[in-house]
């Protein structure tokens, strides 16, 4: 079970999408609910050597307003409130080199990190924390369209498979939503049956049975460079309320770089998708 969620709220730019998630999402489980609004500050260019006036310029142009911050965070305790919630609430401010990472350490003591999907019309430095999260916090995350409005009951899960180490791992944590779900369907795109073997689409099948969790599946062939977009596809034709899947990507240094189907979905995200790495 779910018993302590953390949503992260984006402040310069509307939080009622991560909020109506996260209020939903905890009254289903019955979980804490605790949320985190940062105030990303200003570089202080002393520290900041050899940078160049056009670096600096770019790395300050998204702070954030400390009170906006807490707006949010009253909002967000308001609407927790309103539901009955047992609920907790903070702000926190660093600079934008830290703000992220610091959040993802955070949210390694919480079932679940909720987090808003970046907005490409609104840029700003909270569109870095989702792939922080993602890889740093070792913890599932629920990435939250921007588009997406009022609560989330998972009724139709969809689970996108391919038998990888994130697949399988993202399908683990997905375990208390789909005893909620009234349908749960498993897609898998471009599976060789003979080289699938142990991890195919038609083993997880039986794995979820196992659990008394029933399952269909859909498979099809596509160009990989099509593949999120026919996912998206197929979670609006068959109504998916929530999407399931492992978040790819790979290490340069200490940075990662998403693999190409989950910047897609980064991109193009229109359905609540929990995703693990």
């Amino acid at each position: 079970m779910l018993n302590d969620v953390l949503v992260h709220l984006p402040v310069e730019r509307p939080a009622e999408p991560v909020i109506d998630c996260a209020v939903s999402v905890a009254k289903l489980f019955g979980a804490h609910l605790e949320a985190i609004a940062c105030a990303y500050q200003p570089i202080n260019p002393a520290i900041v050597v050899g940078a160049s006036a056009a670096y600096y310029a770019e790395a300050t142009q998204y702070n954030t307003n400390v009170d906006k911050a807490a707006q949010r965070l009253e909002r967000f305790k308001a609407a927790a409130s309103a539901a009955g919630l047992a609920h907790d609430g903070r702000t926190i401010a660093d600079s934008p080199a830290l703000a992220n990472e610091t959040l993802s350490i955070i949210g390694r003591m919480y079932d679940l990190n909720i987090v808003a999907q970046p907005d490409p019309a609104h840029p700003c430095n909270y569109d870095g924390l989702p792939e922080s999260v993602l890889f740093n916090s070792g913890r599932p995350m629920l990435l939250v369209p921007y588009i997406h409005a009022g609560p989330l009951q998972p009724d139709r899960v969809l689970i996108c498979w391919d038998g990888s180490r994130p697949a399988a791992r993202a399908v683990h944590d997905a375990l208390p939503w789909l005893r909620h779900a009234k349908r749960i369907e498993i897609v898998t795109i471009n599976e060789d049956p003979d080289a699938a073997g142990d991890t195919s689409c038609d083993a997880l099948v039986a794995h979820l049975s196992r659990h008394k969790l029933s399952a269909t599946t859909n498979k099809f062939n596509c160009d990989n460079g099509k593949i999120h977009s026919a996912l998206l596809s197929l979670a609006a034709d068959s109504c998916a309320d929530l999407m399931v899947m492992g978040g790819y990507g790979h290490s340069r240094l200490r940075e990662f770089i998403l693999g190409g189907v989950t910047r897609g979905m980064f991109k193009s995200l229109t359905v609540p998708t929990l995703m693990a790495h």
